[in-house]
């Protein structure tokens, strides 16, 4: 790039000399046009619930459940669906919060570079990303919903993210520039259960036909069974403990997603229940897939001895932690059969979403708070 005359107008399009803007700042122009963005996301979100706060809690306890009373839960949720309310609801004028955001800000001195941003928004998606590489404040990853590639840009510097190989984020993703961009945060989902999140997000992409507009409509739907999925509990399993249920994914090549979920209850309950020492990690996960098609995938009937057999063990092993299994978890375990649209609830995979409340009693005005809510050894277990 050459070299900036200092009485020259400043690149950066601010209208003063390059002296007096951005060659008088040893921040460099991309630093401060990511500041300036991230002020204007914070700005926005203000701006809605002050200037839009009846329109923004009317449409967002539209998806509120009314059965969960969760608090840290409902506190995330009501984040990022009044997120996507801010971004996609329209008006009976045909407008959004963000429409009416735009038009104000281009009444007030706005960098054009930044302009061009905010406007951009109006391209916004709410998706599911699985993280390929990480780079310091840059993620390379991949669109579960789309398949693109995405370049995303960290906006914060000071924030370590944390983020691994595989690691799922969900979230309003809006452009910024040549990159893309969380609006104000992200959801990150456990990495444990970052396959059944990659499924359920394409399964539920097939269902809306591929279609944007039917995924932009359903996402509230889709984030909330997608954050059920990942508040299963996640204590930490020894090596052992999860090796049998990557055993158990890999043998039982299930399709469906919901069979893993109630799996990892199942195998977590038990693990607390009795934490086994284990020695042969098939022999559990073969009694967890019985317990499994006993229950849940019925119509993929198996003998005890055509699983002993799959899993390379005997089929009295297998029996005795089938029993095992079976008096360690009690009413669960046995009367898992009926419990299957408690455990879908709980998973948030139920098909019906008709219950939802329509009265959102009890709202403080704290709750819009910009800097609260918007923060967002049985060693005789197995043979030798």
């Amino acid at each position: 790039m050459n070299k900036v005359a200092r009485n020259a107008l400043c690149p950066c399009g601010s209208g003063k000399k390059y002296k007096h803007c951005c060659g008088n700042n040893v921040v460099s122009i991309h630093k401060l046009i990511d500041q300036e963005v991230e002020q204007h996301m914070h700005d926005f979100i203000r701006y809605a619930a002050f200037e839009h706060e009846s329109f923004l809690y009317q449409h967002t306890k539209l998806y509120i459940d009314q059965k969960e009373r969760d608090e840290d839960v409902l506190m995330i949720f009501r984040f990022f669906i009044s997120t996507w309310v801010m971004f996609f609801k329209k008006d009976i004028r045909g407008m959004t919060i963000l429409d009416y955001y735009l038009s104000t800000i281009r009444k007030h001195h706005v960098r054009p570079s930044v302009l061009s941003i905010l406007t951009s928004w109006k391209e916004a998606f709410p998706s599911f990303v699985q993280i390929d590489h990480m780079d310091g404040s840059f993620a390379f990853g991949t669109d579960l919903v789309t398949g693109e590639t995405k370049q995303i840009k960290f906006l914060d510097e000071n924030i370590d993210y944390d983020l691994e190989l595989g690691h799922v984020i969900t979230g309003i993703f809006v452009p910024h520039g040549q990159y893309t961009t969380c609006f104000s945060t992200f959801f990150p989902m456990p990495i444990v259960l970052s396959n059944a999140v990659r499924h359920f997000v394409q399964e539920h992409w097939e269902q809306c036909n591929k279609d944007r507009q039917q995924w932009i409509e359903q996402y509230p739907y889709i984030f909330q069974q997608s954050l059920s999925i990942s508040l299963i509990d996640t204590d930490e399993l020894s090596p052992k403990q999860q090796e049998v249920l990557n055993v158990l994914e890999q043998k039982a090549n299930m399709d469906d997603v919901s069979a893993m979920d109630t799996a990892r209850i199942v195998w977590r309950q038990y693990c607390r229940m009795k934490n086994p020492s284990i020695r042969k990690p098939e022999v559990y996960a073969a009694a967890l897939h019985y317990l499994l098609i006993e229950t849940v995938l019925q119509e993929e009937w198996m003998s005890q001895k055509q699983l002993a057999e799959m899993y390379g063990i005997s089929a009295s092993t297998l029996s005795k932690r089938i029993d095992d299994l079976y008096m360690a978890l009690g009413d669960l375990a046995l009367d898992l059969g009926d419990h299957l649209d408690e455990l879908a609830e709980a998973l948030g995979i139920d098909e019906g979403w008709d219950d939802y409340d329509d009265v959102w009693d009890d709202w403080d005005d704290d709750d819009w708070d910009d800097e609260d809510i918007f923060e967002v050894c049985e060693d005789c277990d197995e043979e030798e």
